[in-house]
């Protein structure tokens, strides 16, 4: 049976990176220990259940990886960067940054997830998808038999709604 993904609000910040790009920043919490979250995070055959993208090979290493969208499909770039097990995954998709931050806490882990990029008007488009993408592993941690929520099939898993919340939230760019 295919669940629903889990709902939660729309929330984030979005500001300048050092770099002079921006930098989208949405916290979720899991009830799950940082060793559950960083499996999901790393492994290859956890990743494609809650991520926009197929990699070619764990995330547990520094190097290049290749990230499609889906099998067969022509790969984005890939590079982790960092790799501090079981607390920072920092890797890049093309020309942009992902940052994952694991941190213990009373009820579980806390993911700070960092999305640096150059085009500002599509701020609000991560924001949403990656809100989708986040909730996903929501549901992974928690068991549960979920769609792929990447391209054209968010939208039936409430991108457009959330969309407009981060613009109402982050503003036109």
């Amino acid at each position: 049976m295919t669940h629903s993904l889990p709902q939660q609000p729309a929330q984030g910040a979005l500001g300048r990176a050092a770099d002079g790009r921006w930098s989208l920043s949405l916290d979720r919490e899991f009830a799950h220990p940082v060793a559950d979250v960083w499996a999901a995070l790393t492994e290859a055959r956890q990743v494609p259940r809650w991520a926009p993208f197929v990699p070619s090979r764990d995330l547990d290493a520094p190097g290049p990886v290749d990230l499609p969208e889906r099998p067969g499909e022509a790969p984005a770039r890939g590079e982790v960067r960092v790799v501090e097990p079981p607390g920072l995954l920092v890797l890049d998709w093309d020309e942009d940054e992902l940052r994952f931050e694991l941190t213990p806490t009373e009820r579980g882990t806390l993911l700070r997830f960092v999305h640096t990029f150059a085009d500002r008007p599509q701020a609000a488009s991560y924001a949403a998808g990656w809100h989708l993408c986040l909730a996903a592993l929501t549901g992974l941690l928690d068991g549960l038999d979920l769609p792929r929520v990447i391209g054209s099939e968010a939208r039936e898993h409430g991108w457009e709604p959330l969309h407009a919340e981060y613009t109402g939230l982050f503003g036109e760019g």
